[in-house]
């Protein structure tokens, strides 16, 4: 269900979408995404240092990088169905003993805002 990928998060203020584009791509990563607030860049595992040592060596630096599980799919929610999911996520990420928590749920953004503000 899950590809263990390379993820970078770069701030849009940092890099021009051109600019970053060609630099990630020469680098070895896979994908360049607009995640609205910051660029998302996807990398295969063995390609990540790479591409953040092209970043740095370009003056751009990463708000965040790490080896992830990306879903290959995603499991569009609604409803209770989305706010049950929103609090077993809470829950598990709150627990002392769990280090990351991956998952392939699609909620709309106003569904979360709303589970945020009944909470």
């Amino acid at each position: 269900m899950f590809h263990r990928k390379g993820e970078i998060s770069i701030p849009k203020e940092a890099a021009s979408e051109d600019k970053l584009l060609d630099l990630v791509l020469e680098a070895g990563a896979e994908d360049l995404k607009d995640d609205g607030s910051a660029w998302y860049v996807v990398t295969p595992p063995e390609s990540l240092e790479a591409v953040k040592e092209a970043l740095g060596k370009a003056g751009i630096t990463p708000a965040s990088a790490e080896i992830g599980m990306v879903p290959q799919n995603y499991v569009k929610l609604t409803g209770s169905q989305a706010q049950q999911m929103l609090r077993l996520i809470e829950a598990l990420e709150e627990h002392d003993d769990v280090q990351h928590v991956y998952a392939n749920f699609d909620i709309d953004e106003s569904e979360i805002q709303a589970a945020v503000g009944a909470n």
